[in-house]
């Protein structure tokens, strides 16, 4: 008889590494043969054909819908951050020029109780 005795976590990873090696060398195979690379390189102009359509018929949509596309709002969003940037220069050349002028004074409305005429 041996002296090892069954160890079923070494067992295990011994099944899984014999299979990590036999899929690795069956996807080396695969890959580098020249009908996987036509068929990787058919699957990736059908992708960008798919996409390209999509983006032309969502953007019909929204034109149709006379709502603006994702690449217009960008471009709104992109012109307001300049005019913000515009006016925050503007604010600091007129600021120099003219100081703030202090806040006025509020205006005395109460007047003095009036005196009654008698015993005080």
């Amino acid at each position: 008889m041996t002296d090892k005795q069954f160890n079923p976590i070494e067992a295990w990873q011994e099944i899984v590494q014999r299979w990590e090696t036999e899929l690795n060398e069956w996807s080396s195979q695969i890959t580098q043969s020249e009908e996987f690379g036509a068929l990787i390189g058919q699957a990736t102009k059908a992708t960008v054909y798919a996409q390209k359509t999509m983006a032309e018929q969502t953007e019909a949509v929204l034109r149709s819908l006379n709502l603006p596309s994702k690449s217009q709002i960008d471009e709104i969003s992109e012109r307001l951050a300049v005019i913000e940037d515009h006016l925050a220069q503007l604010k600091l050349a007129v600021g120099e020029r003219n100081p703030a002028p202090s806040a006025p004074e509020p205006r005395r409305t109460r007047k003095p109780a009036a005196r009654t005429s008698g015993n005080e």
